[in-house]
């Protein structure tokens, strides 16, 4: 089965960049940790705002169990009051990749 690739934009609100960074490098260890995670890494805008996930999943049921795990419930959670607005999750299907 061919690796899912997925795009999390998460934006902060005016005042919560630097608390939502903490909230969401605290999960990273623990998604690294699950199976099918083949990738897992946090990106910041230039202007600070916006951070993005970008990561990669052996498979479709390996994202869908991610997406139901505790640790991201209880991201959701410690987040709800730093985020101006829903997370924007797009999967991406590979065209031209490397390796």
């Amino acid at each position: 089965m061919a690796p899912t690739y997925v795009s999390a934009t998460i934006m902060a609100k005016e005042g919560c960049e630097a608390s939502l960074e903490r909230e969401l490098l605290k999960v990273i260890p623990l998604v690294r940790g699950e199976e099918g995670c083949l990738r897992y890494d946090l990106h910041r805008s230039e202007y600070g705002a916006a951070f993005l996930f970008y990561e990669i999943w052996k498979s479709p049921a390996h994202l869908a169990a991610h997406a139901k795990a505790p640790h991201m419930a209880a991201l959701r959670e410690a987040t709800a009051d730093l985020v101006a607005g829903p997370t924007e999750v797009n999967v991406w299907e590979p065209v031209d990749v490397v390796g």
